[in-house]
């Protein structure tokens, strides 16, 4: 039995185009496998990050409690020109403050320590007087579980408390408080 070879043999006609495929397939895969673990990688930066900030945004904001408290209980003193021990004077105008609360000479107030996970930290606040403004025509009574404040004239305070945790998070808050 004779056997008759077939004409236009496939064996006669290939020459590695299989192989291209397969490295071009193979090339793709780990292209996206790498990009698939960048974002992967990115993303738990990003969910580092907002835990981080979510800390320190918890210490500004304990930290400007501390402060309204003490505007609300204490009878509030303040130096005649600058910022000492966490209080300051009305500003004559726009201060530079970029280097305010890395500032040696303790114009803030240093807050008590909030317990963060593993870690506690201290707030700074600063408690700026705004001068006196009328309580006329203002809705003095509004929460009516609280006594009504009936001076014609009243304090104003502007609170500013910062926090940074030790991974750069930092956040400033402020508030106006009336007395």
């Amino acid at each position: 039995m004779k056997s008759t070879p077939f004409i236009g043999s496939p064996r006669g006609n290939q020459l590695g185009a299989a192989l291209l495929v397969v490295l071009m397939v193979l090339l793709l895969l780990t292209l996206l496998g790498i990009a698939s673990l960048r974002e992967s990688i990115m993303q738990e930066r990003m969910a580092a990050n907002v835990a981080t900030r979510g800390m320190s945004f918890q210490v500004a904001e304990a930290g400007l409690r501390q402060a309204e408290l003490i505007a609300r209980d204490g009878t509030v003193t303040f130096p005649g020109s600058g910022c000492t021990a966490g209080r300051c004077a009305k500003a004559s105008g726009w201060e530079s403050i970029n280097d305010f609360w890395d500032d040696g000479q303790n114009g803030y107030q240093t807050g008590a320590e909030v317990p963060i996970g593993d870690t506690s930290l201290r707030p700074r606040f600063i408690i700026e007087d705004f001068g006196k403004t009328s309580a006329l025509g203002a809705p003095s009574c509004i929460d009516l579980s609280k006594p009504c404040i009936s001076s014609a004239s009243q304090n104003v305070y502007r609170v500013t408390a910062y926090a940074k945790t030790p991974n750069g998070a930092e956040v400033i808050l402020q508030s106006l408080y009336r007395r």
